[in-house]
Parts: C-alpha cells; sequence; structure tokens
C-alpha cells in the first residue's frame, strides 16, 4: 500500500493543487489513503491538554478538510486528532483562483484561498453522524462580506460547539481583509471576553467542557504577542495554535511561484514560527497551553515544536509533498526520543536554546 499511495501522491503533483486535493478527499473516504500507526507504540507519546487525552501529540491541521468530508474516516489516518475548517456562517466561495500555488524547490505553499466554505449548515450535517474516536475541533472564520466580523465568531461558536471538544478562532488568515486586527487591543478583549460567554451557555446546556483555542500569525512582533497572550490568559483561552501562515517571503525562496500573493507556508515558516512559539512558550510561563504549527516535515521538527512548548503539534503542508508517510515517520521519530521518559517531559525544555540561536 506504501507504494500506491507514493505513486498516487506523485500523480497528485502533476495536477493544479486544488484539483489534487479534491481527489485527496476523495480517496480518504475511499480508504484508499491511511496511515497504519495500530502496530506503534506510542505509550510515551500519550499527554493531554485540559480535559482532553491524546494517543500521541500529532494530528492534522485546519485547512486539510474545509468542509468536513471526511469526518468518518479520519480513524484510518494514524493521527491523535484532528482540525476541520475553516468554517464560514454562510457559504462563501473564497478568493478568485488560481489561488494555490506549490513551491516544489522550497516544499512549501503559497494560499490566497480567502476563507472558501460551505457554512454552518452543512457542517452540522455532517457532524451529526458521528463515527470517529479520536478528538476533534472545528476552525471558525468569518465571512468577507461580513458587517459584524466579531458577531460571525459568536454564532460559529454558539451553534458548532455542540459538535467539538474545541473551537479554534482563526483571527490570523492574511486572506481576509481586516481580520488580523481583531488580534490586536480592545477588538481581542471584546472577541474573548463574549466567545466566553457563549462557551459558559453552552458547557451549562450541555454539561460538557468545550475548550477555546485561538490560532495567530506568525507576522505579530514581540510587544503584540505579549499582549496577545496576557489578554488570552485573562479570558481563560485554552491554548495558542502558532502559528497560520506568513506574508514574510526570505530571500532564500527559489521556487518560480515565490512572489505569489497569501499566506506561505512549509519548511520557511518553520523558523519564524518556531521561535515565535519558544518566546510565547516563556512568556506564558506554563499559564497557556501551546499547538505547535507550521514547517513540520519530518520527525526532527516536529520534536523541536515540542521542545520549543508545544503539547500537542498539527501539520498540513507537509502531507502535500510527502503523503500520508509522514504520520508514521514522524511518530515513530517521536518513539525513539522517548524510550526512557515521557514526551511531556521535553515540552518546552530547550525555548531558551532556540531562541539563543536567533
Amino acid at each position: 500500500m506504501f507504494y500506491k499511495q507514493k505513486f498516487f501522491l506523485k500523480g497528485l503533483h502533476c495536477l493544479p493543487p486544488e484539483i489534487a486535493h479534491a481527489i485527496t478527499m476523495k480517496a480518504i473516504r475511499s480508504n484508499f489513503i491511511f496511515s497504519d500507526t495500530n502496530n506503534l507504540n506510542t505509550s510515551n507519546l500519550k499527554t493531554k491538554l485540559g480535559n482532553l487525552n491524546f494517543s500521541h501529540p500529532l494530528g492534522i491541521a485546519a485547512g486539510f478538510d474545509k468542509n468536513v468530508e471526511t469526518i468518518n474516516f479520519i480513524n484510518n489516518l494514524g493521527i491523535s486528532h484532528m482540525e476541520f475548517g475553516t468554517i464560514t456562517p454562510n457559504p462563501q466561495s473564497g478568493n478568485k483562483k488560481p489561488r494555490v500555488f506549490r513551491l516544489f524547490d522550497d516544499q512549501a505553499i503559497i494560499n490566497r484561498l480567502g476563507f472558501p466554505s460551505e457554512g454552518i449548515d452543512s457542517a452540522v450535517k455532517k457532524l451529526s453522524k458521528k463515527k470517529y474516536k479520536i478528538p476533534i475541533g472545528l476552525n471558525i472564520g468569518c465571512n468577507k462580506n461580513s458587517n459584524d466580523f466579531i458577531d460571525d465568531y459568536l454564532t460559529l461558536t454558539k451553534k458548532l460547539g455542540p459538535f467539538a471538544e474545541w473551537i479554534t478562532v482563526n483571527i490570523s488568515s492574511p486572506n481576509t481583509p481586516g481580520l488580523r486586527e481583531l488580534q490586536m487591543g480592545s477588538n481581542l478583549h471584546t472577541l474573548l471576553k463574549n466567545i466566553n460567554i457563549e462557551r459558559k451557555k453552552l458547557e451549562d446546556k450541555l454539561g460538557k467542557i468545550l475548550q477555546v483555542w485561538l490560532k495567530i500569525s506568525p507576522d505579530l512582533n514581540n510587544n503584540e504577542l505579549k499582549n496577545l497572550i496576557d489578554i488570552s490568559v485573562k479570558y481563560n483561552i485554552d491554548a495558542l495554535c502558532i502559528s497560520n501562515t506568513t506574508t514574510y517571503r526570505s530571500n532564500t525562496l527559489i521556487s518560480k511561484n515565490k512572489k505569489e500573493i497569501g499566506g506561505l507556508s512549509g519548511p520557511p515558516l518553520f523558523s519564524q514560527s518556531t521561535k515565535m512559539l519558544a518566546k510565547a512558550y516563556l512568556h506564558a510561563s506554563k499559564s497557556i497551553k501551546f499547538i505547535g504549527i507550521g514547517g513540520i516535515s519530518n520527525g526532527e521538527t516536529a520534536y523541536s515544536k515540542i521542545l520549543a512548548g508545544a503539547d500537542i503539534i498539527q501539520l498540513y503542508t507537509g502531507l502535500v509533498f510527502h503523503g500520508p508517510q509522514i504520520i508514521n515517520d514522524i511518530i515513530n521519530y517521536l518513539d525513539s526520543k522517548c524510550k526512557k521518559t515521557k514526551i511531556t517531559n521535553f515540552v518546552g525544555s530547550q525555548a531558551d536554546s532556540i531562541l539563543e540561536k536567533e
């Protein structure tokens, strides 16, 4: 099966990115794509984030399955958790195509998708047919033409909260004009205060804990990052996802699509997002949890996220270039580092030294 998937991946790379992705979704639903981790010993890789238990740290980030298409097949992927979305209140088509660009020589992607989404009602219909066994989260975002971004997030929290273990508030995509302003000052206070009110209503009504995570931009400066952490802690946000894509372009990029407008993901984002993660971990002093995202392409980079302060980690772009085998490779690598101790003992253990390399 590994060789079939390898040839399948090569074929996908010959197709336009969005067509290749649609085929991938169908392949997962037909059980053609899977990652067999059942025989792996992950006892030392078990981790916990609040009330949630994870068999190992590795999951798939939002963006991979925007419309909850694979909800009944994720048990076959070998991951410990998955985040679906970004889901918007109303259906929207996103930005004009072409809007996704592979940078093969950099193993990176630039996208300016703009939250294409089938909307809340479609998501709820699929989520109500539960067949999954691992924790899932829902990544939420506002409609581009919305008159009230904050109200969009409250509507999404209220309607989607019953179906997830956590809601990730995505206020850091560079592809929706004005969205990143919600990461700042009074906007963030208002947003998180009101989301907490909706969360409390849901928890009281359903008798369940709903975690709230916040996905942030890697392009924040140090003061903006510290302020965001402090505000998040004030409003009992459970975790920060560091990070979303970047608008920064290093002069080391060599692919022909390097000048395309949009958010950059993959290995060129790794150093920037990992250093931000380390800064956040040290500033927070264990007052909030962290999810490490950005540039994970093998076991070593996955492990580095944990050393920088991530309790769990997520990948997406790495799957595009390496296929599902990367899931096994990462879990095996992490297991090799944890023969004598639990992975939780490594979280943030090298945050200082990572920053010293700046």
